[in-house]
């Protein structure tokens, strides 16, 4: 290398630099998260099969048949067009305040409570909400206590913060909340501080489960107790096949050490990216102070603001909440029929996603085995902490893309997948 005196030339700073090792300059939270998987980022996961067209059931994205495209082309239009010198500008880190207002509308009456326009904060879907709040309130060593299982990619946010994560079981109920209280007690006595309880209390992902209200009002005193702040994520909230869910964590502590967070990605498209934070004003404030982005755009927040304003959102949920029980029914249906004997499972009352436990093989075998024939879904030590250590027994099936049809065939496919992976064909 030429000395500290010689100027290089352009050749010699680019051969330096193609020697250099990416790794060698990355930040210790890059290196933390590790490379991750397709379902951290909620994309369907792909694996090798010579099937032309196989069944993809990887990723939680909402029906590709039923995307309301003329609706989101006309509120698009109408936003920039309309308020062109408003639209087209940049527009706060808060986000649109006429989005803000209609989602303090519609949340007031379903959380039961109080809300206004500051009690919000816009962000890049769901996965922005979540690492803004890890910005504003996690610090290297602070502990995160998360379901087990829980969502890959909100694991990966967390642990790419530096913090120490903790894992507690969940059963047909939601969180084991007597198991929780043993642990925090654990970790306090060691000198540590937890500050953060992520849960998905509706739908959840990947389980289905819905958290019972018994549950729900013990983890908010659990929680009040120990000054453990929640993070309720309510990404499937609005998917529900049935009767709604219990009432929120936000609604039954009155907004009271919780900070809920939502998106429009999954009602009606992961392409939109845009969700928010529900919390108390003060705690909005503070998200807002460590949000660098300049904020989301003002042209897909001022259209998803007419959006809601019109009741195009309700009137999309009315029919896509019918289409996703039939969807859920029949794959149900045809694991029932076909494999009864190698899976167990609950069927959930809402959300994208089927947990399967297989009885005999490795979840990973059936997995592999089940590519080849065309079948397409991750193994469910994706969603723990430790992966494969915590989990090979289970996997998870996501019926929201497939059609009804192709749900149908999947039990066969999967009775020929556990045949093979137990060697008897």
């Amino acid at each position: 290398m030429p000395n500290a005196h010689n100027k290089l030339t352009l050749e010699q700073a680019a051969g330096i630099w193609g020697k250099t090792d990416v790794r060698s300059l990355l930040a210790e939270s890059a290196i933390a998260i590790g490379a991750g998987t397709p379902t951290d980022a909620g994309v369907s996961w792909t694996l090798d099969t010579t099937v032309e067209t196989p069944i993809t059931m990887g990723g939680g994205v909402p029906d590709p048949g039923t995307l309301p495209a003329a609706d989101l082309q006309k509120a698009l239009s109408n936003a920039v067009l309309d308020t062109p010198e408003e639209t087209l500008r940049y527009g706060g880190v808060l986000g649109f305040e006429g989005l803000r207002e209609e989602l303090a509308k519609r949340w007031s009456a379903i959380d039961g409570v109080t809300l206004n326009l500051d009690n919000f904060i816009t962000s890049n879907g769901s996965a922005g909400g979540i690492s803004n709040i890890c910005d504003a309130f996690i610090e290297p060593g602070d502990v995160v206590i998360i379901e087990a299982p829980s969502f890959s990619g909100s694991i990966r946010t967390i642990r790419g913060h530096m913090a120490e994560i903790v894992p507690v079981s969940i059963d047909e109920e939601g969180v084991l909340v007597d198991e929780a209280a043993v642990i925090i007690k654990q970790l306090q006595d060691a000198g540590k501080r937890v500050k953060l309880f992520y849960t998905i209390a509706d739908f959840h992902n990947p389980t289905g489960v819905t958290m019972s209200t018994r549950r729900r009002e013990a983890l908010i005193d659990l929680c009040a107790r120990n000054q453990i702040l929640i993070m309720e994520d309510a990404a499937y909230a609005d998917i529900y096949f049935g009767e709604a869910p219990p009432p929120s964590l936000y609604g039954l502590a009155n907004g009271q050490g919780i900070l809920k967070v939502g998106t429009f990605s999954k009602p009606i498209a992961t392409g939109l990216r845009i969700g928010w934070i529900q919390g108390r004003e003060d705690f909005i404030d503070a998200l807002g102070r460590v949000k660098y982005d300049m904020g989301n755009s003002p042209v897909l927040l001022r259209a998803l603001g007419e959006y809601l304003e019109k009741k195009l959102l309700d009137k999309h949920l009315e029919t896509m909440r019918p289409l996703y029980k039939d969807k859920c029914e029949a794959l149900c249906e045809s694991l029932e029929k076909y494999c009864s004997q190698y899976v167990r499972f609950v069927k959930p009352d809402g959300g994208f996603f089927l947990w399967v436990e297989c009885i005999g093989p490795k979840a990973r075998e059936v997995m592999e085995q089940a590519a080849l024939l065309g079948l397409i879904f991750p193994v469910g030590a994706n969603f723990f902490l430790e992966q494969e250590k915590d989990d090979t027994s289970h996997i998870r099936l996501a019926f929201s893309t497939a059609s009804v049809d192709e749900l149908r065939r999947v039990g066969p496919l999967m009775r020929e997948a556990f045949v093979r992976a137990l060697g008897e064909s």
